[in-house]
């Protein structure tokens, strides 16, 4: 997976924009409904002496696309004796830009006992919705073709080789774990100019995946526990709304802020107020895992109305300007109350009111309408009416509900660094901030937002870790609209520089490279490259910034990070469309070293790491290779 470039959407000058584009989703086994069979799937099995426990959730790490939305039909997993077992309780249709960094819970319940050795997933193209940003800021839709230039209409089957050395063992008593990068930063090239994508995935797996993993556990309630601080779902993730699911249990403490039917609490307080809800009532959880058992904690909970409604239509997306109580949302996804779904390419235009409860992710209590600005990435709640002959959306919320979700910015700082903190903006919300209007944000003309010296009120952050004329992230809220002064976003977290990994990326052309890595052998310890024939892509990215891997003297040297908890690396081939993952670096350097051993040319390669200037080295904790065979 790569987290690096999360909100880099658009930042990036048109000359980068025919180039491959980072996509990647996460699964983790350990409490999944599978079924069991010689060969095939079957119907799910009972819980038995057969049988052990497993969880998956699914993952869309950073990427460039406004969306990437597919069916997910199937992920079997393959026994060392070649019987598959099907570990998906339905097709799902998943918009995997809306998963970064964040892990979907897709089921609960049992597989059966057994050594693992891979897996396939299956995903079908044929309704495929896939948009990318164009030069202007707008909203490119995306056709897909094959390795081949076809078209793509149809399913795609991805195997992936588990690491010889980290097979799943699943048995009875243990809770088993499994993560699957679904790695397009190294295979999917898009062109803007012809509007289309070529896609050429490529999965990766481990069996040790990192321990911070952001969980969203979507389900019907069962029953709520305030004297057992904690509450119990029926599984259903995403939208699908299943038969039969299984029985999850979410933790929560005193600090687990909930919002319910556009009401906040916190702690056994929400719980409480739970428990008054109806049955099947659709609660969403966030919070994390632990490393000992994999239970779960919920640091926010969100709930019936608050979650979903089939009452009204929901939009999700960013406000770009305001006049009045108008909103232009750009980038929004529209969830129309019958439960399906769909990226809107074009801006959508949300009333709002006196009338209309407005709440903040994290807080207590309600504000009025004011305090939604321009830059603010907002969820709201009301009826949606589209135009048959243009197809622009407009959601009427006066009477409705908008809720403010915490927004991150890139910047680089000034020539300074103090409260306020002033930055250039690279994105809000992974946006070009060229794209938003300021106007009407400020208390005066003269005080209205300006990217170029974007005010950033840091309070009691700590800014030791900060550096002049550097990138920096930052999560927060704009201040409310028409109020602005001095300061034009409120931060609530900060990640410095250092705290940010470099991702590199390089793709050769449509032919693939037979000299990428030059003096390779099994014995290798480092990845020389050759960047002789690369294509519009070969660069490496830290934060907001992106260096032409071209512009240097020498092309860096890759490494290993030894330094890195969670290593993980993968080969890919195209036209098989397999992979095989490696946790350690020797053995994938000597696996790929066997695969080019004839005249395999490689197409390109994706990873996270460090780069280090000074000895113009990459160390990589993971690193995707693709070859063209």
């Amino acid at each position: 997976m790569f987290p690096i470039g999360s909100d880099v959407k658009s930042n990036a000058p048109a000359h980068w924009r025919s180039r491959i584009l980072g996509l990647a989703a996460t699964f983790v086994a350990g409490l999944l409904t599978a079924c069991g069979g010689s060969g095939s799937s079957s119907s799910a099995p009972q819980v038995s002496a057969d049988n052990g426990s497993a969880l998956i959730t699914l993952q869309d790490a950073a990427g460039d696309f406004l969306s990437y939305t597919v069916n997910v039909v199937s992920l079997k997993l393959t026994k060392a004796s070649g019987a598959d077992v099907e570990t998906l309780p339905a097709t799902a249709r998943v918009d995997f830009a809306q998963l970064v960094d964040l892990s979907e819970l897709v089921s609960a319940g049992q597989i059966p006992t057994g050594e693992y050795v891979g897996a396939t997933l299956t995903l079908d193209y044929s309704s495929a919705s896939i948009t990318a940003e164009g030069t202007s800021g707008e909203s490119v839709a995306l056709t897909p073709h094959d390795t081949n230039g076809n078209a793509l209409t149809g399913s795609l089957d991805l195997a992936v080789q588990f690491d010889n050395r980290h097979h799943l063992i699943v048995t009875p008593g243990r809770n088993a774990r499994l993560a699957l990068d679904f790695n397009l930063a190294a295979s999917n090239m898009v062109d803007l100019a012809t509007a289309s994508v070529k896609v050429s995935p490529l999965i990766q797996a481990t069996v040790v995946p990192p321990a911070e993993l952001a969980i969203r556990v979507r389900g019907t309630l069962v029953a709520s526990d305030p004297a057992g601080h904690s509450y119990t779902v029926n599984v259903h993730p995403f939208h699908l709304e299943l038969s039969t699911a299984a029985q999850f249990v979410v933790h929560t403490t005193s600090t687990t802020h909930f919002e319910i039917d556009g009401d906040t609490y916190t702690g056994d307080a929400g719980l409480t107020a739970l428990t008054k809800e109806p049955a099947n009532t659709v609660t969403l959880a966030f919070g994390t895992l632990t490393t000992s058992d994999y239970s779960f904690t919920a640091t926010r909970v969100l709930a019936g109305s608050s979650a979903e409604s089939s009452n009204a239509d929901r939009v999700r997306g960013d406000v770009i300007a305001r006049s009045g109580d108008t909103l232009t949302v750009r980038g929004a996804t529209l969830d129309r109350r019958d439960g399906s779904f769909e990226f809107m390419r074009g801006d959508v235009t949300v009333s709002v009111a006196t009338t209309t409860k407005v709440t903040t992710e994290g807080q207590m209590g309600t504000s009025g309408t004011a305090a939604i600005s321009v830059g603010q990435n907002i969820w709201a709640a009301g009826t949606v009416s589209i135009d048959s002959a243009t197809g622009t959306a407009t959601l009427d919320a006066t009477t409705g509900h908008v809720r403010l979700n915490i927004t991150p910015l890139w910047g680089m700082t000034s020539g300074t660094v103090g409260n306020p903190l002033i930055l250039g903006l690279g994105a809000i919300d992974g946006r070009n901030p060229a794209i938003y209007n300021f106007s009407g944000t400020g208390a005066s003309p003269a005080t209205d937002a300006n990217s170029a010296a974007y005010a950033i009120d840091t309070g009691t952050l700590d800014l030791t870790g900060l550096s002049a004329n550097a990138p920096v992230r930052l999560f927060g809220f704009p201040v409310p609209f028409g109020s602005a002064v001095n300061t034009d976003f409120r931060a609530e977290t900060i990640v410095t520089y250092n705290d940010v990994h470099n991702q590199m990326v390089v793709g050769w052309t449509s032919v693939g490279s037979v000299a990428a890595f030059p003096g390779l052998s099994s014995s290798s310890t480092a990845l020389n490259l050759n960047l002789d024939g690369v294509g519009s892509m070969h660069y490496l990215q830290s934060g907001p910034e992106r260096l032409d891997l071209l512009s240097l003297a020498s092309a860096p040297q890759i490494i290993a990070d030894s330094t890195a908890t969670f290593t993980e690396y993968a080969i890919g081939h195209a036209k098989s469309r397999r992979a095989e993952s490696y946790q350690s670096f020797g053995d994938f350097i000597s696996a790929l070293a066997g695969n080019l051993s004839g005249a395999t040319p490689v197409l390109g390669l994706a990873g996270n790491g460090r780069y280090d200037a000074v000895s113009d080295t990459f160390a990589a904790s993971q690193l995707a290779v693709l070859l063209n065979d």
